[in-house]
């Protein structure tokens, strides 16, 4: 028979033990959980600019039916348009604030809308940043690539927004999330 001095100190290493990995299990499903949400962001606000993206594309149906391109003529007003698109789909009040705080926790922010107009082997580049500044440039077609890595094969918009997320622990993440749209026909 073992000393009773002996027996508490084995129990004592396996409760420590077994702490432990309690701690690290509890540290890895905070982590777990912590990506979820991430990611669910991620995903919901990825949604939300394809389709602000789209709704800003309204196209110069005179243009197309005489040359068959499509283009985006006034990017001013397609900003607009997106704006409000934006607004909307985000469920954002006057300051720009989303009512879903689990999701988005701060104002959101417009750092960069773009588009690419493709005519005749060209890009036409009209840049809006977040001041609401619109400048133009050129490229060729097959040189142009949006902020995001994409070639640009066809008229697009790309967009980029701002926005905070908090995280477990109050922990807050300042977030950007970008979108390239292509607007091309298709014939059915």
């Amino acid at each position: 028979m073992l000393p009773l001095w002996l027996c508490k100190q084995k129990g004592q290493i396996q409760w420590t033990v077994g702490l432990f990995f309690l701690l690290f299990l509890g540290i890895l499903l905070c982590f777990l959980l912590q990506l979820l949400r991430y990611h669910m962001t991620s995903i919901y606000l990825e949604d939300t600019l394809a389709a602000s993206n789209l709704a800003s594309a309204v196209v110069d149906l005179e243009e197309y039916g005489i040359s068959h391109e499509i283009l985006i003529s006034e990017p001013n007003q397609a900003y607009i348009r997106y704006c409000s698109a934006v607004k909307g789909n985000l469920n954002l009040n006057e300051e720009w604030e989303c009512t879903n705080k689990q999701l988005v926790s701060g104002a959101v922010s417009i750092v960069n809308y773009t588009v690419y107009n493709v005519q005749e082997g060209a890009v036409t580049i009209y840049s809006i940043d977040e001041n609401g500044q619109i400048s133009s440039g050129k490229g060729e077609l097959g040189g142009v690539r949006a902020p995001n890595g994409i070639l640009i094969e066809s008229t697009s918009i790309y967009s980029e927004i701002s926005f905070a997320v908090k995280g477990l622990f109050g922990m807050e993440v300042k977030a950007h999330k970008g979108k390239l749209v292509d607007i091309v026909a298709s014939i059915l």
